[in-house]
């Protein structure tokens, strides 16, 4: 299925209006697709799930970017409707990115570990059950609203209003990419290395990949070539940092619970968790290293190329 990360028909010379009406209804519609996916067969392929989460997120950053034609009205509901799908995909999604570690780690796969992997594979997928509950509701409940909004949507898309409309599609992209690199490489700049600086780092590069993928077309190939697939692998490398930062806060909170409910068999899960618990934490040291390196390279790409 096609996720849509690249739309065709995108050119500078277009007016913005023609653009949004292009971009939207792309956008939307992996929502739509996905939607019925993460919620009907979401143990089949966790991609389904993923995607719709990705794909939300996608659809948002477009409402952003073409909010000026659109209806104020429209753009309140749509943004509504996207959130509460995103917050549901996302919490099912945490949970399947931690049940996903615990299948790849070695220490629980080892005979120590084994009675750890049994006690947080009961507690995760307990948790994951629960998560796809909350997103079969707010599917339920948003997913009406949001396929009658996305459809009607296209239709309002209006000329820019505002002070200062752009002359054309690529007129606003050298102005919002303009105004999102500098928020980007002066967080860059801050050579950020606690994971709350870090996160923060990691929401600008996705918000700047995802414009990105909206104004590729208008920038020459480098943009699409190499700008692109940098952002991309900082935002994937600080993902592993966030999940593992996540991952320790929400194991060192089962630590603690099982060390006083179940203290007979705390014994057992000790080693696993504590080996589960070093692996995660060296995970962050590693991404701020990897950050360190991704940074100089970052630099030598930004004097060495005119698309910024």
């Amino acid at each position: 299925m096609a996720d849509g990360k690249w739309i065709d028909g995108l050119h500078a010379e277009m007016p913005v209006a023609e653009a949004a009406r292009l971009v939207l209804a792309a956008r939307f519609q992996v929502v739509r697709s996905h939607l019925t996916l993460a919620v009907e067969s979401p143990y089949k392929d966790r991609e389904h799930v993923h995607q719709l989460r990705v794909g939300t997120r996608r659809s948002g950053a477009a409402l952003e970017v073409f909010r000026d034609c659109l209806p104020k009205k429209d753009l309140k509901e749509a943004k509504d409707a996207l959130r509460k799908l995103r917050r549901a995909a996302g919490a099912a999604r945490d949970w399947d990115v931690f049940i996903l570690s615990l299948e790849e780690s070695r220490a629980l796969h080892s005979a120590g570990g084994k009675p750890t992997l049994d006690f947080l594979l009961g507690y995760a997928l307990g948790e994951r059950s629960a998560a796809q509950t909350r997103l079969a509701e707010a599917a339920d409940k948003a997913g009406p609203e949001f396929i009658e909004l996305s459809t009607a949507i296209c239709e309002h898309v209006h000329d820019q209003l505002g002070d200062t409309p752009a002359d054309s599609f690529g007129d606003q992209a050298r102005i919002d990419l303009g105004r999102m690199f500098n928020e980007f490489n002066a967080a860059v700049d801050d050579d950020p290395s606690d994971p709350k600086a870090l996160h923060k780092l990691r929401i600008l590069g996705k918000q700047l990949r995802y414009a990105i993928e909206i104004y590729a077309a208008s920038f020459p190939p480098a943009m699409k070539a190499q700008i692109y697939p940098a952002v991309e692998s900082l935002q994937e490398q600080l993902g592993e940092v966030q999940d593992a930062v996540v991952g320790t806060q929400r194991l060192e909170s089962l630590r603690d619970m099982a060390r006083l409910s179940i203290a007979a068999e705390w014994p057992r899960l000790r080693p696993g968790i504590t080996k589960l618990l070093h692996g995660m934490r060296a995970k962050v040291r590693a991404g701020r290293k990897r950050f360190q390196a991704w940074e100089k390279a970052w630099t030598k790409l930004q004097n060495g190329t005119p698309a910024k």
